[in-house]
């Protein structure tokens, strides 16, 4: 793993959110851990794991009833009809908001890697461990770059403690992306250069808004999370 981030809940640290080494791909092909002058993209792995006091149960009660994964999107590259610059990452048709569900690639305790490999940069599905786990293969190619403008992709990934008979608490994040420098009418855009990953106590308050402003799901501030 290339970077931790602490997740706190309740002033206590409940987990860790680990970041593997990005790699680099073309338009979900030709993954590898160098980036090729045809990248266009980003993978990365990203897990969950709790500790014992994010296992506590108090009064019979679990601290939380199950681990979940959200993640945000804000990119100034053109978009397909019915998206906006700043997101909830998900598919339109998901009647929920978190990241481990299908049809995007996710896994619970002891998992397999995803079966599709053409995005990764190994080549056989392998055995992982934690609590939740995503993996992330975005990329944006020319076409939808701004002529004269860098092509910037962020995301920012946040753990969740779901509680099903009250509301979920959105905890602690890190936030992770790549940018494409333009090069110009004869070359266009770079590949891809990875951004620092950067831990949060809390989402950023820009995120939450697109959360609570997002129409096809129903999760709302103060009835479902907070």
């Amino acid at each position: 793993m290339t970077k931790t981030c602490p997740v706190i809940f309740k002033n206590q640290n409940v987990g860790i959110l680990a970041f593997s080494i990005p790699w680099f791909h073309n338009s979900g092909s030709q993954a590898s851990y160098i980036a090729k002058d045809s990248a266009t993209g980003i993978g990365i792995e990203i897990h969950f794991l709790v500790n014992d006091k994010g296992l506590k149960v108090i009064k019979k009660s679990k601290l939380c009833d199950q681990y979940r994964m959200i993640q945000f999107r804000d990119t100034n590259a053109k978009l397909p009809l019915g998206q906006n610059k700043i997101q909830l990452d998900i598919p339109t048709q998901n009647p929920e908001p978190f990241y481990d569900s299908l049809p995007l690639e996710f896994g619970h305790g002891m998992h397999k890697t995803p079966i599709d490999t053409r995005d990764k940069p190994w080549t056989f599905t392998a055995m992982r461990a934690s609590t939740v786990a995503i993996y992330d293969t975005p990329f944006v190619s020319d076409n939808y770059g701004i002529e004269g403008k860098d092509i910037e992709v962020k995301f920012e990934t946040c753990v969740v403690c779901q509680k099903f008979k009250t509301v979920d608490r959105i905890l602690s994040c890190g936030s992770w992306g790549f940018n494409r420098e333009y090069m110009g009418d004869t070359t266009s855009w770079s590949e891809p250069v990875v951004y620092p990953i950067k831990c949060s106590i809390k989402p950023n308050k820009v995120y939450l808004k697109a959360l609570d402003n997002t129409q096809n799901i129903s999760y709302r501030y103060g009835l479902d999370w907070r």
